[in-house]
């Protein structure tokens, strides 16, 4: 039996404008590099349904960008519940192998706030792809809070503060966040955008993250804590 490893990245992101149905195709491409560059395949994105068969019937990027059926679908959608953009595809996998990533927009009232959600059940196979996921995923964005969680960390209440944003693995924050400020940390990394730092990632662990670990369970932990200290760790209400 393969194992779940449940690998998830969840980005809380503010835009400028309201967003569109361009701009969440553009937010599920980027996440679709994301997901080939962590699992180091090729996949196949569909969008989803009530059944396996109906969530494998359209598919949602080709050779030549984005397929006519999603983009009409897509539309449709957005006809019906504007301003909310609401979106949802899978890679049409088995357990093991399955991934989702779902574009989503919870506040009707501001559809400005964006809740980007990519799911893998795979384990991905180092440090430095997530990083370098993270640094893909903040690009272009002012305002971004991006949480990288593994193997149920977050999703079996082991974070401290359960109403604030949790670390886990990493954490992007839309802050200079110097190293000598959070010991706590196996690394600190410095996001910089046209010659400038515009945000921070704290990484809590050198190694692959495990959720059901004690020892990372408590670096996690700790970083939480300093950056709540800090000032740094909001509430989810706020993001």
């Amino acid at each position: 039996m393969i194992e779940l490893f449940n690998t998830s990245i969840n980005i809380h992101s503010m835009k400028e404008s309201d967003i569109t149905i361009d701009e969440c195709l553009s937010e599920l491409y980027k996440s679709v590099q994301v997901v080939k560059n962590l699992t180091r395949q090729d996949q196949i994105w569909y969008l989803t349904g009530y059944s396996k068969k109906e969530a494998s019937k359209y598919i949602v990027f080709g050779d030549g960008g984005v397929s006519q059926n999603a983009l009409e679908i897509f539309h449709r959608h957005y006809k019906k519940n504007h301003p909310l953009v609401n979106e949802s595809i899978w890679n049409g996998q088995p357990d093991g192998f399955a991934c989702a990533i779902s574009h989503l927009m919870k506040f009707i009232d501001n559809p400005r706030k964006l809740n980007l959600i990519i799911d893998m059940d795979q384990k991905v196979s180092n440090t430095e792809d997530m990083i370098d996921s993270l640094l893909l995923l903040a690009k272009g964005k002012d305002k971004s809070w991006i949480k990288v969680d593994s193997k149920g960390y977050w999703l079996h209440d082991r974070n401290v503060f359960p109403d604030r944003i949790y670390v886990g693995w990493m954490l992007y924050i839309p802050h200079v966040l110097l190293p000598e400020l959070i010991p706590e940390a196996a690394r600190v990394v410095p996001i910089i955008e046209y010659g400038k730092q515009k945000g921070t990632i704290v990484v809590s662990t050198e190694e692959i993250f495990d959720g059901s670990n004690k020892e990372h369970i408590g670096k996690a932990n700790d970083i939480e804590i300093k950056l709540l200290d800090l000032g740094l760790l909001p509430l989810m209400t706020e993001l």
